[in-house]
């Protein structure tokens, strides 16, 4: 058993996406939420707090939330935090610290680090053209959950416990939005005791509430951005935590440009890697990446490893990056330390089951990589399972420049597996690039054979049959690329 002790950290400003995060990355590697929010702690005022919801929990363990009554504060919130961080890492859990309160953030990062806990650091940068319409949103959204009737509960309850005297700075009442709604509040409840009043200074005073809440949601936000710059990052440069800034753009982009990659590198940081990238994206955009598939063993015949280094030299010449299935034998080390002899180790990019880690000679036995399989297979990424490492690696070539795509060089079960799981994922949309076999002496002659007759048998479409592109020279596998490049019709996802 691994002994290192692993966190990770998202960390952002309000409305940024750090509980959405925070799920996805728990879901996919056993972890337990541990909320670092000064207000989310209280049991009432839900909304205001932006507690998460149980839908928005998904059934992930959340901890340090809705269990502080309305006049108490968290002062002793890093012991707790510590205790269940311990707790989970001793289920062999990851801990997944997710807030973003320049309070209570530092300290507890301060005593994870005394601890000898590992650190990755994921920080959340809205666009900043975009953070005000994300502000503008969340607050639509609490107004629609009922965030007035939780307002006047909230006032109610102020009155009772705090005998009448209104003390906005302890408590749940610190939270943005019941100090901007609160001269409402009280004319509401000087006529009739409820919040849905109709008169014309009713309305203004709503109007006013609504507009300085989200003024002041975007000014904390702001602050929450110059500490996390100034203070924060700092910080975890010097207790040598990997972190990494993420760009929060709009719901569209979100998978592409946070989740996924945010997906990748907690892989990497608790997969074997001794220390996660400290920048965005897999290779330099810009670039062409092509997915190779090929045997581990190099075959009889001479002319495959040939081609495997042809095809190699031929990467090198039209600058394209390859990611690969990580191995260092056969057909995959010839293209791999090829194309690193050529391009360095910055072009090749190997993924890597965990289960398979511990049998490459350029890993040690927990996965990590060491100097020498760099200098000579490039950059390595061990993941938890098969279906992670074909995600992740159609996820490279997705996001390659236009002619990226999969090619198959000789090889046997597992190449053929993988070379139909391309094809097939193209016919289905999730992905658009295009699928190539490079046909040695006439080596995969009889799979097109077959994928004719399945055609003519009715089982693949006229419009699917010639997804698998065959190319005779090196040259011929990217012209194939270039025109295999096609839409899909479903536009699917992973599961």
């Amino acid at each position: 058993m691994s002994t290192r002790k692993l966190a990770i950290a998202i960390v952002g400003p309000t409305a940024s996406g750090k509980t959405k995060l925070g799920v996805a990355i728990a879901k996919a590697y056993l972890g337990e939420v541990i909320s670092v929010d000064s207000l989310q702690c209280y049991k009432p005022g839900g909304i205001i707090t932006a507690r998460p919801l149980p839908e928005e929990t998904d059934d992930v363990p959340h901890h340090l939330i809705d269990y502080l009554e309305a006049d108490e504060e968290p002062e002793d919130y890093v012991s707790q935090a510590v205790r269940i961080m311990e707790d989970i890492s001793a289920r062999d859990g990851l801990p997944i610290l997710v807030g973003g309160s320049t309070s209570l953030t530092m300290p507890l990062l301060q005593a994870a680090f005394a601890r000898e806990y590992e650190v990755l650091a994921l920080t959340l940068v809205p666009q900043r053209s975009a953070y005000q319409r994300l502000v503008e949103t969340r607050g639509e959204e609490m107004l629609q959950r009922g965030l007035l009737e939780e307002l006047e509960e909230l006032h109610h309850l102020e009155k009772r416990l705090l005998h009448g005297v209104s003390d906005l700075s302890r408590g749940v009442w610190k939270a943005i939005g019941y100090r901007e709604y609160l001269p409402y509040l009280q004319a509401v409840r000087s006529v009739n005791g409820k919040a849905d009043g109709c008169s014309s200074q009713e309305e203004y005073l709503r109007e006013e509430g609504r507009l300085s809440m989200n003024a002041s949601t975007l000014h904390y936000g702001q602050d929450q951005l110059e500490w996390m710059r100034h203070t924060l990052v700092p910080f975890l440069h010097r207790h040598r935590a990997a972190t990494v800034s993420l760009c929060v753009t709009n719901k569209a982009a979100w998978e592409a440009e946070v989740q996924g990659p945010a997906l990748t590198m907690a892989g990497e940081f608790c997969h074997g890697a001794s220390r996660a990238r400290h920048a965005l994206g897999f290779f330099p955009k810009k670039k062409r990446v092509v997915c190779v598939f090929g045997g581990s063993s190099g075959g009889h015949d001479s002319s495959h490893i040939d081609a495997a280094k042809a095809l190699a030299v031929t990467l090198h010449r039209h600058d394209m990056c390859l990611v690969y299935g990580g191995g260092t034998t056969g057909i995959m080390g010839a293209v791999a330390s090829t194309l690193v002899a050529l391009s360095g180790p910055s072009a090749v990019h190997g993924v890597v089951p965990a289960a398979l880690a511990r049998y490459e000679s350029g890993g040690a036995g927990d996965g990590r990589v060491n100097g020498e399989y760099a200098s000579r297979f490039g950059r390595r990424t061990v993941v938890r399972d098969m279906h992670t490492r074909k995600r992740l690696m159609t996820q490279m070539v997705r996001e390659g420049a236009p002619g990226s795509g999969f090619v198959a060089l000789s090889g046997g079960y597992g190449t053929l597996e993988e070379l139909l799981e391309a094809a097939t994922w193209h016919q289905l949309g999730i992905h658009r690039c295009g699928v190539s076999v490079f046909s040695v002496d006439g080596f995969y002659d009889g799979l097109l054979d077959w994928i004719r007759r399945v055609a003519g048998h009715g089982f693949v479409g006229n419009k699917d049959a010639d997804i698998i592109r065959v190319a005779r020279t090196a040259e011929e596998v990217v012209a194939c690329l270039d025109e295999g490049s096609r839409g899909g019709d479903h536009g699917l996802e992973w599961v």
